[in-house]
């Protein structure tokens, strides 16, 4: 009897022990790499962004329209040009624009992924798009590929080649539509989505209140304008800023810049001639003490790659490559400005691609050129110019005439037919006030 007490008391500890040296193990393993890509899957589950969040606030920013409306048929609140109804408009607010850019740039990205082929519209059909449905309104400033801008908000494709700045989403019967005016041609196209949750937009949308925002073709007062001018209700009062040059630190400015941009220290000389200039194997890059850079890819360089594909790159990777560079240089030294995409144009070989500041939901005109120009080339980026410019608010408003004075003076001028809207221009001096500018967009054609 003892003996087998005895046993039963030593296969306990055995089974302890095992029980021990199974939890050991498990244990252990989870310090490991064996575990690794597990632990990293449930983690990205447990953070991954929805449409229009993503983790790098970065893309959410060069996706950011800058000019938003909501039309609410059937409203009571301040009665438009057009007839009844309310619209909501958001534009020279980079905080209220985003804010309404996240409603609803979920169902945006799954319609854009889901769309179904596009049919030509009429300037009528696109005009009730924009007043007689429950829908938004969406104003880039640049000329936007949908196939980028797919690619920013969900990391998915979209069917539609095209080109567009402005987009309508409304709510259907039979689902959700998109309009878009196509900047490669000038038509106007519709494409149905049945995918997207038409009545969980239309609740996002009906909760809001109209604020007088209109168009231009609704009002006989602005029949001078381009027809899809958004107008506010009342005079807007954009912000003042100061403006610097941020690179004037000699050589170890120079060495910070092309650290963001991915160069080695180590492998990189740098000297002076008239101009800050570094160099690594037949790479150059110059910069002068106006603040602008000039990248210059050495013949088999190889430093920024895209995609080894027909036509020197797809258009997305090409886009995002130079996103990418232009975030990395100018966003730690541009202060309050944000970068948008102002157009991507195909060359033989590649891709034209530039980027612009804007300051609170307004573009600012370089003297000179864009923020930064990037030429890709087979499959590479070859060149790009960065032009350095750091902005502050300066807290006074800017003194500008209400829009029925502006349009009146831009007819004066011999400018009608084209948009009117607000920007900065940024010349090199210390001080930007926001001023009206006339905008050729070559809208009302189609």
């Amino acid at each position: 009897m003892r003996n087998s007490k005895r046993r039963r008391t030593i296969e306990l500890l055995k089974d302890g022990l095992i029980v021990l040296l199974i939890c050991s193990a498990l244990w252990l393993a989870a310090q490991t790499q064996l575990l690794g890509p597990f632990r990293g899957l449930f983690r990205e589950e447990r953070t991954q962004a929805s449409p229009g969040q993503s983790q790098s606030g970065e893309r959410v920013g060069a996706a950011l329209p800058m000019a938003m409306a909501v039309n609410l048929p059937g409203g009571e609140g301040p009665e438009l040009p057009g007839g009844q109804g309310e619209r909501y408009g958001v534009q020279y607010d980079q905080a209220a624009c985003e804010a309404l850019f996240r409603q609803v740039a979920g169902p945006l990205a799954e319609t854009l992924s889901s769309a179904g082929t596009p049919r030509a519209v009429s300037r009528e059909e696109w005009e009730q798009a924009l007043t007689a449905s429950l829908g938004i309104y969406m104003d880039f400033q640049g000329e936007m590929p949908i196939s980028v801008l797919t690619n920013w908000l969900s990391g998915g494709v979209s069917r539609l080649d095209t080109v567009a700045r402005k987009l309508v989403l409304t709510v259907q019967e039979e689902g959700v539509a998109l309009y878009y005016r196509s900047e490669e041609d000038g038509g106007y196209y519709c494409c149905q989505s049945q995918v997207v949750d038409a009545q969980a937009l239309a609740g996002t949308l009906s909760g809001m209140t109209g604020n007088g925002t209109f168009f231009a073709f609704e009002s006989e007062l602005y029949e001078a304008l381009e027809p899809d001018t958004l107008l506010p209700a009342a005079a807007p009062a954009p912000g003042t800023y100061t403006a610097s040059n941020p690179v004037t630190g000699g050589q170890g400015t120079l060495e910070e810049i092309v650290g963001d941009l991915g160069f080695s220290l180590n492998s990189t000389s740098f000297y002076s001639a008239g101009e800050q200039v570094a160099r690594s194997g037949d790479d150059n890059v110059r910069l002068s003490d106006r603040g602008v850079l000039l990248y210059t890819a050495g013949e088999d360089s190889g430093r920024y790659p895209v995609a080894d594909r027909e036509g020197g790159g797809a258009l997305t990777e090409s886009v995002e490559a130079c996103r990418q560079l232009a975030a990395a240089a100018l966003l730690p030294r541009c202060g309050e400005a944000r970068l948008y995409l102002i157009s991507a144009l195909p060359v033989p070989g590649g891709w034209d691609i530039d980027f612009g500041y804007s300051l609170n939901g307004l573009p600012v005109h370089l003297d000179g050129g864009s923020a930064a120009s990037f030429q890709v080339r087979d499959g590479a980026v070859v060149q790009f110019v960065l032009r350095f410019r750091a902005y502050a608010s300066a807290g006074a408003p800017s003194l500008v005439l209400p829009p029925r004075q502006a349009a009146a003076a831009l007819t004066a001028k011999g400018l009608a037919g084209e948009e009117l809207l607000l920007t900065y221009t940024d010349a090199g001096g210390d001080i930007l006030s926001a001023g009206w500018s006339a905008r050729d967009s070559g809208a009302g054609e189609g």
